[in-house]
């Protein structure tokens, strides 16, 4: 898309930039060169976060990654930069990116990992062919806005069943009722979720509420069983649990009286 200038004579008489601080050159300014060196100081000083987690072709199938930093929930994450990172050869497509703790991955040929599934900070994606880097897109866009989830009135989804559903992943963080059900419902989660994967239900009708974890186990008082579920039935009985790093799901929160199935 095509911009358009300001007037010649506007542009003659701009002294700087208010946004970034760059001071124009004056016509006729003497010595040249050393305005010339502080505009581009100043230029530099603005663009220095642009340079942040850059994918730079260091020849051959040799990149460099730029050091920079990024925030996983209210975790800083901080990448040191690195160099000599060497591709694959004869791929048409190397998607680069960094994982959540912070660690590159250069070996990944199908595409970026799910987000909802796998959070990475995504770099670039590059081709290789012939022994040399034939391209590098850079895929960092994106990241520079987050919005973080609840923030600026964003709140959780709420999600009514009145009739037996398999959660995913994807909906980490949201809650599940069984309002305006009329039978028995039963809410199973998701196999193999990701450390951290959270889950929320409720009891808002007087019918029985099943969470089944399948081969898993919900690790509470009630039982530490595997592929036994947890169940209530009384409005205003709620369960909160997150995913482990064993593979099970940790009772976080409980309201009312929960039992494990026998």
């Amino acid at each position: 898309m095509t911009e358009v200038y300001p007037s010649d004579n506007e542009l003659l008489n701009i002294q700087s930039d208010s946004e970034t601080g760059v001071e124009y050159i004056p016509t006729g300014t003497s010595p040249y060169y050393l305005q010339f060196r502080k505009l581009l100081y100043r230029l530099l000083l603005g663009a220095k976060r642009a340079n942040d987690l850059r994918v730079c072709d260091e020849g051959g199938l040799d990149i460099g990654v730029k050091k920079g930093k990024f925030w996983l929930g209210t975790q800083l994450v901080s990448y040191d930069g690195s160099s000599g990172n060497t591709l694959e050869d004869d791929k048409t497509n190397i998607y680069v990116y960094l994982n959540s703790s912070g660690n590159l991955v250069t070996n990944e040929y199908n595409g970026f990992p799910d987000m909802a599934t796998t959070p990475h900070i995504r770099l670039a994606v590059a081709s290789t062919s012939n022994g040399d880097i034939t391209s590098i897109t850079d895929s960092r866009m994106g990241h520079n806005f987050v919005m973080p989830y609840e923030a600026g009135g964003v709140t959780k989804k709420i999600e009514a069943h009145t009739s037996d559903d398999t959660l995913a992943v994807a909906e980490s963080g949201s809650i599940h009722s069984n309002l305006g059900a009329t039978g028995l419902v039963t809410l199973t989660l998701p196999a193999s979720a990701p450390e951290g994967t959270v889950f929320t239900f409720a009891v808002q009708a007087e019918q029985e509420l099943r969470i089944d974890p399948g081969t898993a186990a919900i690790r509470d008082n009630s039982g530490q069983t595997a592929d036994k579920y947890k169940a209530a039935d009384a409005i205003g009985e709620s369960l909160a649990v997150a995913a482990d790093s064993n593979g099970d799901w940790v009772t976080i929160a409980k309201n009312g009286t929960w039992t494990e199935e026998a």
